[in-house]
């Protein structure tokens, strides 16, 4: 910070250097010489492009010095080219860097990396090159040394220049290093691309709201009535951290009614004291229903975003105090004086983000909630266990009035005789609610016709050749095809391993539901509502729109059916199998099968307006389907974590995916088990780190990619990632990276 408090103090003749941090998979910054025509500007935190390599990039300035490090060569040093002046967003904070420096750190990634959080790379231009009249007198008085007139020369053929691009992949790299010498002597100049489009768009900004989601949100208007009371207590609370500036965590565990409600009051009381709100969402669909909603509770004008550099978010960076509202980058906005982050439906996997920095949403809502003084709030219907039981948080349940439950009936599927897929309790209840015109929803988190083929003689399923997974099957398709990287196939006629014409459906999926339910009521109009036919953007908005209005007798669907807005309710809800996820080879499967079951019955009416849910199940005993019976989420929390604690999994500790890829499958199994051996050998006994693995990666691979997976277990999650981090650089040393990569995932959330 004394480095800026001097910046305009300082004489235009000392030699000034920085180093930048740049948007690329490195750790290390690098050092720039800076021009003495920004020296009296430029400070710690300033964005600024400079030469790298071929090209010109965007990075952020992290400290200035007078001082040259002695390992760095002077000859070596290229000019910054300027500063990034935005409209909004020429500079980061310290406390964003050091937002940004935590999660490198948390999450054992470069820290260049981590830079593309606060400042997304704008599309750039490329820059021309243009050679002035000082720079053509060289030429032609000989005064140009030889070194440089080669260079010179080719940029003053053209009297328009020579764009960047087309210029440095043709030189060599002597010839590169000449341009710096020709900027300094004032011989060449460097024209910016042309901004009249950028600032036309400044001009005229986007609207706040786009005009799109208006067009698949056609029942965002909600009935005020159906939003609860907010408890006085609640209001007090927050009122006092508003007041204060104290940072305080809060788990929400509240139906959406409730939510919404006390979300509408958080957003009044931090705009009552003139600070920002952060509102985060897993869903694109979600945050765009949300932006409607809390325009029309509110009143007050909020924005949608869905990128990291949006015009909206820009353009709404003067407004404090500002509410916006998004996905998961949302969390980064550049919004001044945050006073509250409100994380919409915190368990939600869509917060994980997939690629590299691989943050969690939630938790660094919760790092910057403590940088801003802010008030963040982890909302659910149903917390994770990490936030439930987080020593750090208070939890504040609400639970639902019990007159507005519905009535739940357990059909025990080991005593059902014949086919299971729709018992005949579900069924008779289905033709009298078709009876009385009433809706019926039908819940399978499975998508396809069935999970896969099998041959009935010798048991051979049909695999992905390259995720080594079973390839669902999909009847209206009449093929194949794999989830994971899309590879289609026909259907078998006979068994390719004992050439038996015996190829049989195995499982269940939406699919097969749709078209049993057509044949047992074939009068009855029918919606499905999964990631395959929700997979085209106007197929999804017409299919939303009849689910929304009730203008089908029966909805079939996934998980996909609460990724939205809430569905209005039904009065039969039949839950197909509700045990189908708890077979999957993830710590999390029991606690993803409560979430599901406990969103897919608060899809159904109160029991006194004839609700019922119709739960099947063969596991009518496991704790996840007696916690909804029961309406006890304690009971399940309770027990979920005695699993996890016998297991050791979170929240009793952290743990890291690490996974091993590369095209030689002998070179990744030799390079995943060194790793695992070496993070082994360099843990002390009372670092209480535990390595399993490496086993074989299903369901990850690209083509001709092979992998090879280890899963590292911490109760101390600094001194895991800081494990990680010194066994990956010593690996990616030994290995180029064109043949072998590393990734470490901090905390997955698909763990299978």
């Amino acid at each position: 910070m004394a480095l800026q408090d001097a910046s305009a103090s300082r004489p235009q003749t000392e030699t000034l250097f920085a180093d930048v941090l740049v948007p690329r998979h490195i750790a290390k910054t690098f050092t720039y010489l800076i021009p003495f025509s920004i020296t009296d500007r430029i400070q710690i935190g300033s964005l600024v492009k400079v030469p790298f390599g071929r090209s010109v990039l965007e990075g952020v300035v992290i400290s200035i010095s007078s001082n040259l490090a002695p390992e760095v060569a002077p000859a070596s040093l290229k000019l910054i080219l300027s500063l990034v002046e935005h409209q909004h967003n020429s500079k980061i904070s310290p406390a964003r860097l050091e937002l940004s420096r935590k999660i490198a750190q948390y999450y054992v990634a470069p820290w260049g990396q981590c830079l593309r959080l606060l400042c997304p790379p704008t599309p750039v231009r490329p820059i021309r090159y243009l050679a002035t009249e000082l720079g053509r007198t060289a030429l032609a008085t000989g005064t140009c040394p030889d070194s440089l007139r080669p260079t010179l020369q080719r940029i003053a053929h053209r009297a328009s220049g020579i764009l960047s691009s087309t210029l440095q992949p043709t030189l060599r790299g002597h010839a590169v290093r000449a341009i710096d010498p020709l900027i300094e002597r004032s011989w060449v100049k460097l024209v910016p691309p042309n901004t009249e489009r950028s600032q036309a768009r400044a001009r005229h900004p986007h609207p706040l709201t786009e005009p799109e989601g208006q067009q698949t949100l056609p029942h965002a208007v909600i009935d005020i009535a159906q939003l609860s009371e907010v408890d006085p207590s609640w209001c007090t609370r927050l009122h006092q951290n508003f007041q204060a500036h104290l940072t305080k965590k809060i788990v929400l565990h509240a139906p959406w009614q409730h939510r919404i409600a006390c979300l509408v009051d958080a957003i009044r009381q931090v705009h009552s004291h003139n600070r920002s709100a952060i509102v985060v969402c897993g869903e694109i669909a979600r945050a765009r229903w949300l932006t409607h909603v809390l325009a029309l509770l509110t009143g007050f004008q909020i924005v949608f975003t869905q990128s990291s550099s949006s015009p909206q978010r820009q353009d709404h960076q003067r407004l404090t105090p500002s509410v916006l509202v998004g996905t998961r980058s949302a969390v980064f906005a550049q919004l001044d004086a945050v006073g509250l982050i409100w994380v919409e439906g915190e368990e939600d996997s869509a917060l994980k983000e997939p690629q590299e920095p691989r943050y969690h949403a939630r938790d660094v809502a919760c790092l910057r909630a403590k940088e801003d003084c802010a008030v963040v709030i982890l909302a659910s219907a149903h917390p994770s266990l990490e936030s439930h039981f987080d020593a750090e948080a208070e939890v504040h349940h609400v639970q639902q009035d019990v007159t507005l439950q519905p009535k739940i009936e357990l059909v025990d599927l080991t005593k059902e005789s014949g086919g299971t897929l729709l018992s005949q309790a579900l069924r008779s209840t289905m033709r009298e609610a078709l009876a009385c015109k009433k809706r019926i929803l039908l819940f399978l988190n499975r998508r396809g016709y069935a999970r896969t083929l099998i041959c009935r003689d010798c048991g051979w399923v049909p695999r992905c050749p390259s995720c080594a997974v079973a390839l669902p099957y999909y009847r209206k398709a009449d093929g194949l095809t794999c989830r994971y990287c899309g590879v289609a196939e026909k259907v078998p006629d006979v068994c390719s391993l004992c050439h038996a014409p015996a190829m049989s459906p195995l499982g269940e999926g939406t699919e097969q539901v749709e078209a049993e339910t057509h044949r047992l009521f074939p009068h009855a109009s029918i919606v499905r509502l999964d990631s395959d036919t929700l997979r085209r953007p106007a197929t999804a908005r017409v299919l939303w729109e009849r689910a929304q209005s009730g203008s089908c007798d029966i909805l079939i669907g996934t998980q996909a059916l609460f990724t939205r807005e809430p569905l209005p309710q039904h009065h039969v809800v039949g839950i197909l199998q509700a045990d189908s996820e708890l077979h999957i080879s993830d710590f999390r499967a029991a606690e993803r099968t409560y979430h599901h079951l406990v969103d897919a019955a608060s899809l159904a009416y109160p029991a006194s307006d004839g609700g019922r849910v119709i739960l099947q199940t063969r596991l009518s005993s496991h704790h996840a389907v007696q916690a909804l019976l029961s309406r006890n989420p304690r009971q399940f929390y309770d027990e979920e974590f005695a699993a996890r604690r016998l297991l050791n999994y979170p929240p009793l500790c952290h743990i890291a995916d690490l996974t091993v890829t590369g095209h030689n499958t002998t070179l990744v199994e030799e390079a995943a088990t060194r790793w695992g051996a070496a993070l082994q050998e360099q843990t002390a006994v009372e670092e209480h780190i535990v390595v399993l693995g490496p086993v074989p990666t299903l369901g990850r691979r690209s083509r001709g990619q092979h992998h090879r997976r280890l899963l590292v277990k911490g109760t101390d999650p600094g001194m895991l990632a800081r494990r990680l981090r010194e066994s990956v650089e010593r690996m990616e040393g030994q290995y180029r990276q064109s043949q072998i990569k590393f990734v470490v995932d901090m905390d997955p959330v698909e763990s299978g």
